[in-house]
C-alpha cells in the first residue's frame, strides 16, 4: 500500500512539473522537476539501497540526473553543465550495467544502434555550432548505455534486465526528443514527449536498483 501511494505521489509530482512548464510562468516546473527526482531518490533510500556496486553506481546516476535537472532549469548558458551532469549519470549507469555483463556480443544490436546514432547526428550536425563535439560524446555514451542494456537482456532475459532495457531505451527517446526540439525544430507537445519519457525512464531505473 505504501509503495503504491508513494508511486502515485511521484506520478503527481511529475505531472505537475510537465503541466507547469509554460513560457509565461515556469514556477511549478522549477519546483516539481527536482522534487520528482528527489522523491525517486528518497523512494530508493526508504526501500533500502542494496549493498552492491550495481546499486551504488545506479544511485550515483540518479544523483547526477538531479544535478542535470537543476542546471537545465537555469538560464541557457548552463546547458553545458547540464549536459555534463547527464553525461556523468549515463556513465554511472554504464558502470552499473557492466557489473552484470558477461561479454556476450550481439552484433546486429550494436550495428543497429550505431547506424541510428550516425543518422540522428547527421540530422542535427549543422544546427549544433560549437556543441558538435560535446553532442558527439553525449550521443556515444547514451548509445553505449542502450547497447549494454540490450546485451544484458539478450544475455539473461530476466525482469531486472528487461527493466534496465526499457529504462535505457526510453531515456534515449527522451534525449532524442530534447535534442530534436532544441537543435533541429521545436515541435508541438515537446515537453510532454521529453518529460514523460524522462520521468518514466528514471522510474524504471530506480526500480532496477531495488531488484538487484
Amino acid at each position: 500500500m505504501f509503495v503504491t501511494s508513494f508511486n502515485l505521489v511521484i506520478l503527481g509530482s511529475a505531472l505537475l512539473s510537465i503541466v507547469g512548464d509554460r513560457p509565461n510562468n515556469r514556477t511549478l516546473h522549477y519546483i516539481f522537476k527536482p522534487v520528482t527526482m528527489l522523491l525517486l531518490i528518497g523512494y530508493v533510500m526508504m526501500q533500502g539501497l542494496p549493498d552492491n556496486t550495481f546499486a551504488y553506481a545506479m544511485f550515483v546516476g540518479l544523483l547526477f540526473s538531479l544535478m542535470g535537472d537543476v542546471f537545465l532549469m537555469l538560464p541557457k548558458e548552463r546547458f553545458i553543465e547540464g549536459l555534463a551532469s547527464f553525461l556523468v549519470a549515463h556513465i554511472a549507469y554504464i558502470v552499473a550495467f557492466y557489473q552484470l555483463f558477461d561479454w556476450q556480443l550481439t552484433w546486429w544490436w550494436a550495428l543497429s544502434l550505431a547506424v541510428f546514432a550516425v543518422l540522428f547526428y547527421s540530422l542535427l550536425a549543422k544546427h549544433l555550432g560549437a556543441l558538435k563535439i560535446p553532442v558527439i560524446v553525449y550521443i556515444s555514451v547514451i548509445i553505449a548505455m542502450v547497447w549494454l542494456a540490450g546485451e544484458l537482456f539478450w544475455q539473461s532475459s530476466n525482469y531486472l534486465s528487461l527493466t534496465l532495457l526499457i529504462g535505457a531505451v526510453v531515456f534515449a527517446c527522451s534525449d532524442s526528443a530534447l535534442a530534436w526540439n532544441k537543435f533541429k525544430k521545436p515541435f508541438k507537445g515537446a515537453q510532454w514527449a521529453i518529460l514523460l519519457t524522462y520521468f518514466f525512464a528514471q522510474w524504471m531505473l530506480s526500480q532496477a536498483i531495488l531488484l538487484s
